[in-house]
């Protein structure tokens, strides 16, 4: 999951890694917090879907997850810290 909810509050949580945005924000400011993370050097792009079964992880490493909760329909989102994202960015030169 990469929006964690709890008690009416939110918060953005990386996907690669355990990291998560230091700061929490009530449900109705989810826009507020979107921007104030990518503010924060945050990447949350659309994320692409696997063409097929097998997935990219033999092109490009582990495909991408997906936020939901069990049973729901995924997110179509990636969350990507600023020090994984600094990775990512370091692994493509």
């Amino acid at each position: 999951m990469t929006i964690a909810r709890h008690d009416g509050k939110s918060q953005v949580c990386c996907d690669t890694c355990p990291a998560s945005y230091p700061n929490t924000y009530a449900d109705e400011d989810f826009r507020v917090m979107i921007t104030d993370a990518k503010t924060a050097g945050w990447s949350i792009r659309k994320a692409q879907p696997p063409v097929n079964d097998e997935g990219t992880a033999s092109l490009f490493g582990d495909k991408p997850r997906l936020a939901r909760k069990e049973g729901e329909t995924p997110q179509p989102y990636v969350h990507t810290c600023p020090d994984c994202a600094a990775d990512e960015r370091q692994r493509l030169l």
